[in-house]
């Protein structure tokens, strides 16, 4: 067994230090309690939130507040005007939040052309404003996610570093850093040795490294690599919700029965917690994911799309425990 040394975020312990990345349309509260039932993960975050919706009390931005049992739990809010960042703040805090981030990575299109996501990286003063409103407005830490830049020049002059010592005077308690910059989207590969320089700066508050990390191998990797104090861990979890706790055992093995019966187990959950027709969707989007691998899994998936019956999902599920099919 391994062991890595938890990490506070302000008064909150992360043990283990590894944390479930907010992924769009992915980690909702369904799937943050199956990757916590398997365990291994210190921290999970929720999807990105965005503070316009939230204040507007939009139905779906509402729902993604959800995240009973589940401690510590952040909750990740985009935008880029200071006082509705506060309001959707404070909405997030009464529903329960142990931590707020601010999302300061995305790189989508229709996240940055309002100003949010990784946009807030070309206007650091704006970026100041908002993170200090977010502090003022809560009692619990605040947090940041952001990436290495919003192009490659801002990356080279090292503009993150200067983030990074914004961030605490204006009150920030924890950073995770993905390191690509917004120009790279998901291509090339993550620079982790600009995590070990965020890490050398000596900021007051944690540096939680994110980025490439595929295997137990890599975490553990990015840990003696970059001396950061936690990893985040976002699609591989998709393919492996077992990572998290591969990389505290190494020695631990998941048959392709424990995967197809997991992937059984969190259809059933989706079925408790979603209205029917998201559930059906959210199992064809995740039942694609979870069954790579897995010998004639290429089958279901082949089926998976056109399948409008989640008992006939369970029926191919079960099929594919039966050795030799």
């Amino acid at each position: 067994m391994t062991n890595l040394e938890p990490f506070s975020i302000g008064p909150i312990a992360i043990q283990p230090p590894l944390v479930m990345a907010p992924l769009h349309e992915i980690t909702d509260q369904p799937f943050r309690r199956m990757i916590r039932q398997v365990g291994g993960v210190g921290l999970t975050v929720s999807e990105m939130i965005s503070s316009e919706a939230l204040i507007r009390h939009a139905r779906k931005a509402q729902a993604m507040m959800a995240g009973e049992g589940e401690r510590p739990f952040s909750m990740q809010l985009s935008g880029s005007i200071p006082e509705h960042l506060a309001e959707a703040a404070r909405m997030v805090e009464a529903a329960g939040a142990d931590l707020v981030d601010l999302n300061m990575g995305c790189p989508a299109s229709n996240v940055t052309s309002g100003g949010a996501g990784s946009a807030l990286l070309k206007d650091i003063r704006l970026a100041e404003t908002c993170v200090k409103a977010m502090v003022r407005a809560v009692g619990v830490p605040v947090t940041v996610k952001m990436r290495a830049g919003w192009d490659n020049s801002q990356k080279e002059r090292a503009d993150y570093l200067d983030f990074l010592r914004m961030f605490e005077a204006a009150g920030i308690q924890a950073l995770a850093i993905h390191p690509r910059t917004r120009a790279q989207q998901y291509t090339g590969s993550a620079d982790w040795a600009l995590i070990a320089r965020a890490v050398d700066a000596g900021v007051a508050f944690p540096i939680i490294g994110n980025g490439d990390v595929n295997t137990p191998d890599d975490a553990r990797r990015m840990f003696r690599e970059t001396g950061c104090a936690g990893v985040m861990i976002g699609r591989a979890a998709l393919t492996n919700p077992w990572i998290f706790r591969q990389i505290l055992d190494p020695g631990l093995e998941v048959t392709e029965r424990q995967r197809i019966e997991l992937c059984m187990s969190f259809f059933r959950m989706l079925q408790e917690l979603l209205e029917p027709r998201e559930a059906l969707h959210k199992m064809k989007k995740i039942g694609a994911w979870f069954t790579k691998g897995i010998p004639n899994g290429s089958g279901f998936r082949q089926n998976l799309h056109a399948c409008e019956d989640p008992e006939l999902l369970f029926a191919m599920l079960e099929r594919l425990k039966e050795p030799g099919v």
